[in-house]
C-alpha cells in the first residue's frame, strides 16, 4: 500500500492480488484499493485501470492510484487526444487481446520527450515511464480497457520482469472485469463515479426523481455531520433554511422538477443560512438535472439530479494563467469563466470585469469548445475540480 515498502513479487503476493481482483469484480468499490496494490507490486508510484479512449464523462471507467481528480479531469478534457503512448499502441496493433508493453516499445524516447503530452502534462505530474497491459480489446459493449503503471524520471525503466508480471495478472483482471462489465456495467460506472466524487473537496449529492438523497460524497457527508445548517430530513431530502421569508431548500429543489416554472440560472443557487456561535458564510447549493440518468443508476434508485454544495468563502479557483495554459483560453475568457465559477451571474460578472453582459456571454460561447463542454454547469464543474473548493 502507499507509504510502505513494495513486497517482493512472490507466489504469495500473486495469490493475494488475484484474490483481491476477484473480490472487486463482485464489489466494484474495491477497485481503488486493488489498483493501489497493483501499483505497489510493480514498484510504481502511480497506476490507472481505465478506458484510454473513452473519458469517464463519456461513459468510460477510471480507477487511479496516486493520481488526483484534477489530474484525471485535465487528462479527460485536454490530453486524451494527445496521448502519444495510446496512439502508438493503436498504431502498433497493441490494443489487442493479451498485449503488454513498456514505454520503450511504444515510441522512441526523444519523441516522447518532445511531445506536448509529456512537456505540458506528464512531467508536471511525475510520470516518465509506463508499463501497460490490455485487459480488454475493444469490442461490442466492451471499451478498450488497460492497466497502466507509471514511474517517474529518476526511476529505473520497466523491463522483462514487469512485462511477465503484467502478463500473469492481466487474465485475472480481464475475467473479473468481464463479469462486472457484462452483469453490472451500470454499477461499475457508478462505483467509478462515486470514487471520483469522494476525491472532490466540495460536496456532491446524487438525488432521485423525488429529490430524495441517493448518495453523498465524503465532503457532503462532512457538511451534514456538522449540523450547522444543511441536513437530510425524515423524507431523506436535503433541507436547509434560506434568508427570512425565503422558501426552504426542499421547496427550492422541488422547483427544479417543474420545467413549466422559470428555472434559476446555475449560478443562482440556494444559499443555506448557517447557525452557530459565530456568523459563518452560507453554504451554496446548486442543482443540475442529469441528461443520462441511467448511467448513474443504483440499487436505491436512479439518479436524476446532482447537487453541488460549496462554501463560497472557501473557494480557491485555479489562476487564469493555468486556464490559459491548459485550454488555450484568452485571459479575458479565463477571467470570465472564473467569475461565473465563483457564483457570479452574467450581470455581476460583467460588473466585476468592467465589460458588458453581452461580452461575458460571448466569452462563454467561445470557452465551451475549448473546454469541450456545452453547458455552463459542466464548465463550472470542470473549473471547480481544477481548483481547491472546500466545505
Amino acid at each position: 500500500m502507499p507509504g510502505q515498502e513494495p513486497r517482493a513479487r512472490t507466489l504469495d503476493l500473486f495469490s493475494d492480488l488475484v484474490h483481491r481482483i476477484y473480490e472487486a469484480g463482485l464489489e466494484p468499490s474495491r477497485w481503488g484499493s486493488v489498483v493501489h496494490a497493483l501499483a505497489d507490486s510493480f514498484r510504481a508510484s502511480k497506476a490507472l485501470l481505465f478506458t484510454p479512449r473513452l473519458a469517464p464523462h463519456h461513459g468510460g471507467l477510471v480507477f487511479p492510484a496516486g493520481i488526483g481528480e484534477h489530474t484525471l479531469l485535465t487528462w479527460a478534457t485536454h490530453f486524451i487526444d494527445k496521448d502519444v503512448w495510446a496512439h502508438a499502441a493503436v498504431r502498433k496493433g497493441l490494443f489487442s487481446a493479451d498485449a503488454c508493453w513498456t514505454d520503450e516499445q511504444l515510441i522512441p524516447d526523444d519523441e516522447l520527450l518532445g511531445s506536448s503530452f509529456y512537456l505540458d502534462f506528464l512531467r508536471h505530474i511525475g510520470i516518465r515511464r509506463v508499463c501497460g497491459g490490455m485487459v480488454f480489446a475493444e469490442g461490442p459493449a466492451m471499451p478498450a480497457t488497460v492497466l497502466s503503471v507509471f514511474r517517474g524520471d529518476g526511476d529505473p525503466p520497466f523491463g522483462d520482469a514487469e512485462i511477465e508480471w503484467m502478463r500473469r495478472l492481466v487474465p485475472h483482471l480481464s475475467r473479473s472485469l468481464g463479469l462486472m462489465q457484462r452483469l453490472e456495467m451500470q454499477r461499475a460506472q457508478l462505483a467509478s463515479t462515486r470514487a471520483a466524487f469522494d476525491r472532490l473537496p466540495f460536496g456532491v449529492a446524487l438525488l432521485g426523481e423525488d429529490m430524495q438523497v441517493l448518495h453523498c460524497n465524503l465532503a457532503a457527508q462532512g457538511v451534514i455531520a456538522r449540523g450547522d445548517g444543511l441536513a437530510i430530513d425524515a423524507a431523506n431530502r436535503l433541507e436547509g433554511k434560506g434568508d427570512d421569508g425565503a422558501m426552504p431548500l426542499s421547496q427550492w429543489l422541488d422547483g427544479m422538477r417543474n420545467l413549466a416554472l422559470p428555472q434559476p440560472h446555475f449560478s443562482d443557487g440556494f444559499q443555506v443560512v448557517r447557525h452557530g456561535a459565530k456568523a459563518r458564510p452560507r453554504y451554496l447549493v446548486q442543482c443540475v438535472p442529469l441528461a443520462t440518468p441511467s448511467a448513474w443508476a443504483a440499487e436505491d434508485g436512479e439518479a436524476r439530479y446532482v447537487a453541488f454544495i460549496t462554501d463560497p468563502a472557501a473557494l480557491e479557483l485555479p489562476a487564469p494563467d493555468r486556464l490559459v495554459a491548459l485550454y488555450s483560453l484568452t485571459r479575458a475568457q479565463a477571467r470570465a469563466a472564473l467569475a461565473l465559477a465563483s457564483g457570479a451571474s452574467y450581470k455581476s460578472a460583467a460588473r466585476q470585469l468592467g465589460v458588458t453582459e453581452e461580452t461575458v456571454r460571448s466569452h462563454v460561447k467561445e470557452i465551451y469548445p475549448k473546454l469541450r463542454v456545452n453547458r455552463q454547469a459542466d464548465m463550472v464543474r470542470l473549473l471547480l475540480s481544477l481548483g481547491q473548493v472546500r466545505v
